[in-house]
């Protein structure tokens, strides 16, 4: 059965958001629209939704929301790191909050054809935006050795980086590297699967996150959301990473403490997803919630 997208930390987003009637709110990373949709509902009849998303697939989400009388909304999409000029060009209004959740929907992973998923056997793809030149494929196959390791080892913490990227190197000299099983082959030659973790997992999301420089992004983003959040407005950051966690951690201490601090962290330690939300969605279990308040 195909797999439906959940959004995580629902019920702590909407919390901290505090979204009311005639509001106004962000969502950089629209992905399944979960939590677009409750804010939306709440915000209802005369607030404003800004949704962005890079990958213009989600495009078909937003109609399903505009066929549903949701007609408030505002679709744009591009890269949130380019979040003050959107908002500039797309939504002058006041904004009481912004959500940014880096998770990959469901959908995205399951529908996209792009490699996302390695259950599937898809072209090594992997990008959100189609129209950017730089494939996971293009990465595997060009990378330097020691440059596959700093992706391996950096954004999947994969054990045996250095002996995946000699052997990504020696193999592409024979054949190069075009779909998620090429890759995934070589990955269970040097970890077999062991446990519920598949081997895949660590690699598939190191290059993600490489392929669509996730971490530069969510650094440009940042500073951009509180800057335009109005007096009191709320930034919820959902992570699933643990750089990505340490980037919002390091960035809301930076601003949230001192002579020069301008935000109240509102979260002293990371909010998780409860026992029962890991059961229902093993894909949360990774998940930490971190919320300033502008001040």
């Amino acid at each position: 059965m195909p797999i439906v997208h959940k959004s995580v930390l629902l019920k702590e987003a909407l919390k901290y958001l505090d979204p009311n009637p005639g509001e106004n709110f962000i969502d950089c990373t629209f992905g399944g629209g979960g939590h677009s949709l409750s804010i939306l509902k709440k915000i209802a009849p005369h607030g404003k939704l800004l949704a962005i998303d890079a990958n213009l697939d989600v495009q078909e989400e937003i109609k399903k929301l505009e066929i549903k009388g949701f007609k408030n909304i505002i679709f744009v999409n591009n890269n949130f790191k380019n979040l003050k000029q959107i908002k500039k060009l797309k939504f002058n209004y006041n904004i009481n909050g912004i959500l940014l959740d880096l998770g990959l929907s469901s959908d995205e992973l399951e529908k996209s054809g792009r490699g996302f998923s390695f259950q599937k056997d898809e072209p090594l793809d992997m990008r959100f935006n189609v129209k950017q030149e730089k494939t996971a494929a293009d990465i595997i196959n060009s990378y330097s050795v020691e440059n596959l390791y700093d992706v391996f080892k950096n954004y999947g913490e994969y054990p045996y980086a250095s002996r995946l990227s000699k052997s990504i190197f020696k193999q592409r000299k024979l054949k190069k590297f075009k779909t998620t099983q090429d890759l995934i082959q070589l990955i269970l030659k040097i970890s077999p699967r062991r446990g519920k973790l598949h081997p895949a997992t660590k690699v598939f999301q190191a290059l993600r996150i490489e392929v669509n420089n996730e971490l530069d992004n969510l650094v440009q983003v940042l500073p951009q959301a509180v800057e335009i959040l109005s007096q009191n407005g709320h930034l919820v950051v959902i992570s699933f990473h643990s750089l990505e966690d340490r980037v919002v951690k390091n960035y809301f201490k930076e601003i949230g403490r001192g002579d020069n601090k301008i935000a109240e962290i509102l979260t002293k330690k990371p909010i998780v997803p409860s026992f029962k939300e890991t059961k229902e969605n093993p894909r949360s279990r990774s998940a930490k919630m971190r919320v300033i308040k502008k001040i």
